[in-house]
């Protein structure tokens, strides 16, 4: 089982992984699997703050000054999110 995700767990991009920005959100490839994905543009968004390794505080500093969201929802939510890329293999987890 993985240690838990927390504010200081640094998240980064797969490299394999190829993605195409539309409207409403991102599709993206697993080049190693050939799996597709889709996600939301908010989805989106956090994978535009991890094109370079950052943490979960920094993710969660950026969504709150741009989305109106509580501060408890936007970390439970964002953690969330991560975990399930990090499931499919689509980031890479470093705790600090």
């Amino acid at each position: 089982m993985a240690a838990a995700i927390t504010g200081s767990t640094t998240i980064g991009r797969n490299p394999s992984i190829l993605f195409n920005d539309f409207d409403d959100g991102l599709m993206m490839m697993d080049i190693d699997s050939g799996n597709y994905f889709d996600i939301d543009s908010v989805g989106g968004r956090i994978w535009t703050l991890i094109e370079t390794p950052t943490t979960v505080d920094r993710i969660c500093e950026s969504l709150l000054a741009e989305y109106e969201v509580e501060p408890d929802v936007c970390r439970t939510e964002t953690i969330g999110f991560i975990e399930e890329l990090a499931d499919k293999g689509l980031v890479t987890l470093q705790e600090s």
